[in-house]
This record gives structure tokens, C-alpha cells and sequence, in this order.
């Protein structure tokens, strides 16, 4: 019986921080946004917004510094302001400019780079 419940017991351990590896994976935490401002968090404790501290890479993009960025509940990039040009597919998205993301990781929208 003592064997069962040991066995059990690190199962449940381990599982627990499989969660919590997969779960921050994917989202980010609030040590990225730039102190003193504004940060608001989803209803399941994920980050939602705030004002980035230092450039922030996520979705092959690069997210500027002191740009405003936002979080899918699932922890996933929602938007953010580009802080250099980048190609996603055919579109030639600007830098300095919003770029937003469907909840899947796809390019919602971005502003076009002048050719």
C-alpha cells in the first residue's frame, strides 16, 4: 500500500509541473512589463497588457520596448508594436507599427511596409 500511495504521489507531482511548464511556455509573466505601469491580467491570472520594459520576442516577431503589447488568455501575443520590419507570408509588415495576431498564432492584421 505505502509503495501505491509513493507512486501516486510523484505521478500527481509530476503532472503538476508538466502543467506549469506547458502553461509558461506560452505566456508570458509580468517581470517584461516596464515598472510603474499599467498591467492587467486576464480572470486565470495570465498576462493580458501592459507597456513593455525591453524588446519582447514572440510569433517571429519582434515586440518594441515601450510599446503597448497584449496577451490572448491562453497566453498567446494578441498585438504589439513592432520594433523592426518583418515578412510574414506575402505581407511586409513596418516597423514602429501595430501588428495583431489571431488567437491561433496567424497574422490578423499589420501595417504595410512602403516597398
Amino acid at each position: 500500500m505505502k509503495i501505491t500511495d509513493d507512486l501516486f504521489s510523484l505521478s500527481l507531482a509530476l503532472i503538476l509541473i508538466f502543467i506549469l511548464v506547458i502553461f509558461n511556455v506560452y505566456a508570458a509573466d509580468q517581470s517584461i512589463c516596464d515598472s510603474g505601469a499599467n498591467v492587467v491580467l486576464h480572470d486565470n491570472g495570465s498576462l493580458k497588457f501592459c507597456q513593455l520594459k525591453d524588446d519582447y520576442d514572440a510569433n517571429n516577431v519582434t515586440c518594441k520596448n515601450g510599446g503597448a503589447i497584449n496577451f490572448y488568455s491562453n497566453g498567446k501575443l494578441e498585438s504589439c508594436v513592432l520594433s523592426e520590419s518583418v515578412t510574414i507570408g506575402n505581407n511586409k509588415c513596418k516597423a514602429d507599427a501595430l501588428i495583431s495576431f489571431q488567437s491561433d498564432g496567424e497574422l490578423k492584421s499589420c501595417m504595410k511596409q512602403d516597398d
